[in-house]
């Protein structure tokens, strides 16, 4: 199936008037604002389900529909909206977008079902792709044309913030209005960002043809794939991946959509996605390098967070964390921004994967003592890698479509935004996968040592027993009470367990990337080496 030739992306824009310091704060001001609604509307609710399930009438696997809903839409919304911001104009792109949002935002007001609110969800997935754009625009027009990467790499930065502040502040939200309290704050925020937008207005940009025969058949396909992949990877785990057919049936249709949309994508003059572009080798090592970053960055919310939860603790009492988390990810940043002028991105790279390692290390000696200020240094640690992997992918991905002069850009987009959601979806998967097959292993391992004959464990028990002493007079009643919570300690203690093998898996498999990464960085030195030696020679 063919299609009509996209011209080559958009033209040099109109020279762009003197810089002005002043007006550049400004613009920084606003990319902050963008970035943070859109990272609280992602993460209120992402972080907080189990507060919002009681508000909706929902179980736990009906509120984790919320989330699926949100990915579902929202990884293949960036492509197709990117293609709508060259085609209708930048101002235009942003009025219509933050306009959207702003409905959504206030239809989440008015959501009192779960069927209503999946389905605002969903359309929220849509609204919020173009607000990263927005974010990353703003703090690239805040700096001098020589510094976009700069401003760029700012911009994607500020997108990281939402996360750990909507855990900070979610739980005084919760309290005061539930599942309408997270996004009082979002609502608000959004009609901060329409006035901001109309005041500062960014500055216009050629509009060039991008849409081409055959793109609504194509992007159909494409946008339906990705969304069945996120049902599988957000729901196989609560479904368990065994146990429920229609999980085999949607991962079956997915691959069927795909192989016809690759099929038909591959014919066409203008494709959707430049898929031979996508198989070079460096964007085979770039996708990779990003589905295991984000694999193994996801120790951090199914990890230790998963662990502060299991042990008892709530957001509320994990503020102090999340700000160590809050500075970890500017900390990694500012490094980032350290390499730029001598382009050493495989060194960051590197060094993100190293400090993975030595957190998923610190972490894996967990107890059911262990309290979050234990995990301080670690998270902190965790939070600068994620930070400086997003920063060199960023700048290593983006310096290579404008060094072949800029066509693949709308492809990078794709990949960049969808391989990071993607990533960290597989990650979450596979971990919370990973957490209750070991958490089965070691309650069936430590109750099969615990005999009644042992006197540790009949001291155990009537120590246990001893605590009901004042409330029951029955005996019977006693030992039933104190095996109830022997048995709750040893589900505990293989939990905690579980936890550990987690954080073990995910150093190894940093390691084992670092040496990858250091072995391949090592090969390409030598043969440079080389190369330049012969060229002396001759």
């Amino acid at each position: 199936m063919s299609g009509q030739a996209v011209p080559a992306p958009p033209p040099v824009p109109p020279e762009a008037p003197p810089y002005d310091p002043r007006q550049g704060v400004v613009f920084a001001l606003v990319s902050l604002l963008v970035g943070l609604t859109q990272g609280l509307g992602v993460n209120l609710v992402n972080v907080n389900l189990s507060g919002v399930q009681g508000a909706l009438g929902a179980t736990a696997v009906e509120a984790g529909w919320l989330t699926t809903a949100y990915y579902a839409t929202n990884i293949s919304a960036s492509i197709l909206l990117t293609k709508v911001r060259y085609q209708y104009g930048l101002r235009w792109f942003a009025d219509v977008v933050i306009g959207l949002y702003l409905l959504l935002a206030l239809a989440h007001l008015f959501t009192q079902q779960l069927g209503s609110a999946l389905l605002v969800r969903a359309a929220l997935g849509v609204a919020a792709a173009p607000l990263s754009s927005l974010a990353v625009l703003y703090m690239v027009q805040a700096f001098p044309p020589s510094r976009a990467l700069v401003g760029a790499l700012l911009g994607f930065g500020v997108l990281q913030l939402g996360m750990p502040l909507s855990r900070i502040i979610s739980e005084d939200l919760l309290q005061i209005g539930q599942w309408h309290g997270l996004h009082f704050v979002d609502t608000g925020l959004a009609v901060l960002c329409v006035a901001a937008i109309n005041v500062v207005r960014l500055r216009p940009m050629p509009t060039v043809q991008m849409f081409a025969r055959g793109d609504g058949i194509v992007f159909t396909l494409y946008a339906t794939a990705l969304a069945l992949v996120c049902v599988v990877l957000t729901q196989g785990r609560y479904a368990w991946w065994t146990d429920a057919a229609w999980i085999g049936q949607c991962l079956a249709l997915a691959v069927l959509l795909l192989g016809i949309y690759v099929a038909v994508e591959l014919r066409r003059d203008a494709p959707l996605v430049d898929l031979r572009w996508l198989a070079s080798p460096f964007m085979l090592r770039f996708v990779g390098a990003t589905l295991l970053f984000r694999i193994v960055l996801s120790e951090q919310t199914v990890g230790a967070v998963g662990l502060m939860n299991a042990l008892g603790f709530t957001n509320d009492q994990m503020h102090t964390l999340f700000v160590w988390v809050t500075v970890g990810t500017m900390a990694g940043f500012l490094l980032t921004l350290l390499v730029v002028p001598s382009q050493r991105f495989g060194a960051v790279g590197i060094g993100a994967l190293a400090l993975v390692m030595l957190a998923a290390w610190m972490d894996g000696d967990a107890t059911t003592l262990t309290r979050p200020h234990d995990l301080y240094l670690s998270q902190t640690l965790l939070a600068a890698a994620s930070a400086m992997f997003l920063g060199m992918a960023l700048l290593q991905g983006f310096t290579h479509v404008l060094a072949g002069g800029g066509k693949q850009l709308i492809s990078f987009i794709a990949v960049f935004g969808g391989g990071q959601s993607l990533g960290a979806l597989i990650g979450q998967a596979w971990l919370s996968t990973l957490l209750v097959d070991r958490q089965r292993l070691h309650y069936a391992h430590l109750v099969e040592q615990l005999q009644l004959s042992d006197p540790q464990v009949a001291q155990r028990l009537a120590q246990l027993g001893g605590a009901y002493a004042g409330q029951l007079s029955d005996a019977a009643a006693r030992s039933g009470q104190a095996a109830a919570l022997l048995a709750q300690q040893v589900t505990q203690q293989a939990t905690v367990l579980a936890y550990n093998d987690l954080f073990h898996a995910v150093a190894m498999i940093s390691t084992l990337g670092l040496f990858v990464f250091a072995g391949f960085k090592t090969h390409r030195w030598h043969r440079a080496r080389r190369q330049a030696a012969s060229t002396a020679a001759a």
